[in-house]
């Protein structure tokens, strides 16, 4: 399921690049069975590696998480830097961005109901500059961090 999102979110992060201004999206899950049940700090650096870093985190709710993400993927920009416009206001982009929020939705139905929202202050895998969001879900068996940036 994980390996389908990502391939999901690639292909929403190609599109919305394809005909940008200075404009680049990042999407991720990173998914832990080792570090199921630990402590968030524990997770994020046995997923990104020990100079990972947490700043702020607190508890968030299922539907945040859709929300922060559909905020993300409507993001415009300015005249100087912006996604594919095109691509934003295409039935395509309303289709491709349908059927990744509905596999994210099927992560989030499965989840215990303790989810995190933070932010990281070093080791971030991608580089955010107008928008970022990263959350730890806890499934049954896995720790699971949705990770997403946009950069110029």
């Amino acid at each position: 399921m994980y390996l389908e999102i990502n391939v999901s979110l690639d292909a929403i992060s190609r599109k919305l690049y394809r005909s940008s201004l200075n404009y680049n999206a990042d999407f991720r899950f990173f998914v832990s069975k080792e570090a199921n049940g630990e402590p968030l700090e524990t997770v994020v650096r046995t997923l990104l590696g020990d100079n990972a870093e947490i700043g702020n985190a607190h508890a968030v709710t299922k539907r945040d998480v859709i929300d922060e993400f559909k905020d993300a993927l409507g993001y415009r920009g300015d005249h100087g830097s912006h996604p594919s416009l095109d691509y934003l206001d295409s039935p395509e982009s309303r289709v491709d961005f349908d059927s990744v929020i509905c596999k994210i939705q099927h992560v989030l139905d499965d989840s215990f109901d303790e989810i995190q929202s933070f932010w990281l202050k070093e080791g971030h895998p991608f580089y955010p500059v107008f928008w970022d969001f990263a959350f730890l879900i806890r499934t049954g068996g896995e720790s699971v961090l949705f990770i997403g940036s946009s950069s110029d």
